[in-house]
């Protein structure tokens, strides 16, 4: 079950039942860190917990633990369901995670009626080719798009996506004014969007951010709050759930934030055409239903 890929069109609607109704979802994450006899940092395993209310019946608990080591550089993401102190399902869902991301940034495209034309990705890692895999479903049309990384990337990149029907052109210089949509897939450590490359961004022109792996983040903070810009959150624990995030917030950056369910049930009108419009996409509690809900199912 490891392997198991996803239904596409199934996983973006069920995490978009979960947005709509996320008022019903109670969630937590904690971090526990380790560290060796000399205090060199080890790893850590971030447990998070989402209660999902059923009125006068048990909640359904869902739960996902991932712990990472430093050497080897991967992690484990472990994910269970709970009813009634029982464990009713546990799997492996590693490989899920890069598709419920994915599956994120097309519900967010389909919420703001934005359908990509000129693409720029920037990161060629695996969620990278995940993102192009559900590009290509729901726009079956597209056959090329460019990219940026540190490195060209023809195997481990280019010809994946290749295999799908979509020439990847690698670009050595970030250039983003040439694009109506920036997808960044990076772990960073530096601000790819910042208050100077910014106005080289078209007016209605979608900028998703992905990063949550990173302490400086893709998006200077100072970008959040102009007024050219439109800042769109899948829900409000984006906030606080990287460090670059809660800095933004601290400095008074993140006052003007829309959220994706307000989006999705048409609560607020957006001048997407005449303002640049930035994504920041965490969404962990609403992802993690949607796949265990999925798995259990399979």
């Amino acid at each position: 079950m490891t392997d198991t890929i996803l239904d596409k069109d199934v996983l973006v609607a069920n995490i978009r039942t979960q947005m709509e109704n996320c008022d019903q979802l109670k969630y937590k994450r904690s971090l526990l860190e380790f560290f060796d006899n000399d205090g060199r940092f080890l790893g850590d395993n971030v447990f998070e917990t989402s209660f999902m209310a059923r009125q006068n019946q048990p909640p359904l608990i869902y739960e996902v633990s991932g712990p990472y080591d430093t050497i080897s550089n991967e992690y484990a993401t472990i994910g269970r369901i709970y009813e009634s102190g029982q464990r009713i399902f546990e799997c492996d869902m590693k490989q899920q995670i890069q598709q419920r991301t994915a599956a994120m940034v097309w519900l967010f495209f389909t919420a703001l009626d934005h359908k990509p034309n000129g693409v720029l990705i920037v990161g060629a890692g695996k969620l990278a080719i995940e993102t192009v895999h559900y590009l290509k479903h729901f726009l079956p049309d597209l056959s090329v798009l460019d990219y940026h990384a540190r490195n060209q990337r023809i195997e481990s990149f280019e010809n994946p996506c290749g295999e799908l029907g979509v020439s990847v052109r690698y670009q050595d210089k970030l250039e983003l004014g040439d694009y109506d949509t920036i997808i960044m897939v990076t772990n960073t450590q530096a601000c790819l969007l910042d208050s100077i490359n910014i106005d080289s961004i078209r007016p209605g022109a979608v900028v998703a951010s992905l990063c949550t792996t990173s302490q400086t983040g893709e998006i200077a903070s100072e970008v959040y709050d102009r007024e050219d810009v439109n800042v769109m959150f899948d829900y409000d624990l984006t906030r606080s759930f990287t460090p670059d995030m809660r800095a933004a917030d601290e400095a008074g950056h993140l006052k003007r934030v829309t959220f994706l369910s307000d989006i999705l049930q048409k609560n607020v009108p957006l001048d997407m055409t005449d303002k640049k419009n930035l994504i920041r996409i965490t969404g962990t509690p609403m992802q993690n239903v949607a796949v265990l809900d999925m798995m259990r199912s399979l």
